[in-house]
């Protein structure tokens, strides 16, 4: 275990990138996906993960996010995926419907370092039908970027352990025009580690952080501990650098469906007159171990009688 924490420090001390804060998710850490295309549980066949957050509800303008992602292993060493969002910010909507290529290196019989790529479109456009000006102004009329985007990403995973890095969208810049200022982004930079603490089988904790990096704003932190009793009932909370606060509560239930919901306050933050957040998350996933299809009977003939057998 130490190794991989070594492995992880060094990686994250030799990376220095620029970018600009993306979309936040309370519940990282059962969403990777969505971030790092390095990413595919690697217990996992294939998962599907649907997810909602608005931020800030006392205000109409602040973020309002849908996401979708997937994938599927098609071998334990290639695996592919899809992600899909959009995300609509004080008059500025993101869209994104992007493919995932990972291929995983298995280090040893349950640790495996995963690569991964996400090729895709992207759009970002300003809506300006509630913006009023005493004069026209061209560069914020209707004003759309749009073209090809790129992601990349690595992650480390064992049966316990997780870390990963990735900068999901590196074109960002590419999509703007550089004669105006007002559609101009910079990369962004993640990174992600977490621990499963198993006490028995029916109490596991499970503490992660995050970090956000980007050209122009402070490092974003944030520290979460989330427990699963009875492999049934997760719940735990988080504090971010901002001194935001979040409590989760959630149900894993038979069959792969998880149900989970984050309440985020600003309370304590500087911005106190946002209020909060909600958050909620549906996924569906299946064990590698399980079989594609259902079990089938068949009989054999013994002593004149048949009788009925498990495939």
């Amino acid at each position: 275990m130490k190794k991989w924490i070594l492995l992880s420090a060094l990686i994250v001390s030799a990376l220095n990138s620029s970018a600009q804060l993306r979309t936040y998710y309370s519940q990282y850490m059962l969403n990777q996906g969505i971030f790092n295309p390095g990413y595919m549980d690697i217990t996992t066949r294939f998962s599907a993960t649907l997810n909602f957050r608005k931020q800030w509800v006392s205000s109409l303008e602040t973020p309002l996010t849908f996401s979708a992602n997937g994938h599927y292993h098609i071998t334990p060493n290639h695996g592919v995926g899809m992600v899909a969002l959009t995300d609509y910010t004080a008059g500025v909507n993101t869209i994104e419907v992007s493919g995932v290529y990972n291929y995983h290196i298995w280090l040893g019989e349950k640790t495996a370092l995963g690569l991964g790529v996400k090729v895709g479109y992207q759009q970002r456009s300003l809506q300006t039908d509630y913006i009023y000006f005493s004069e026209k102004e061209p560069t914020l009329d209707n004003r759309i970027s749009r073209g090809l985007n790129l992601g990349v990403g690595l992650s480390i995973q064992s049966e316990n352990f997780d870390f990963g890095v990735s900068m999901p969208s590196l074109f960002d810049n590419a999509l703007a025009d550089p004669s105006t200022i007002y559609a101009t982004t910079y990369n962004h930079f993640f990174s992600h580690i977490g621990y499963k603490i198993r006490f028995n089988d029916n109490i596991i904790f499970y503490p992660t952080a995050m970090a956000r990096m980007v050209k122009g704003s402070k490092l974003n932190m944030s520290f979460d501990g989330n427990f699963l009793f009875g492999q049934l009932i997760w719940v735990g909370g988080g504090y971010q650098s901002d001194n935001g606060v979040t409590g989760s509560l959630g149900l894993f239930l038979e069959k792969g469906l998880r149900i989970v919901y984050s309440y985020q306050t600003s309370f304590y933050t500087p911005h106190k007159h946002l209020q909060n957040t909600h958050e909620v998350t549906l996924n569906f996933a299946r064990s590698i171990d399980d079989l594609p299809f259902a079990k089938r009977k068949y009989t054999t003939r013994k002593g004149g009688q048949f009788r009925k057998k498990l495939r």
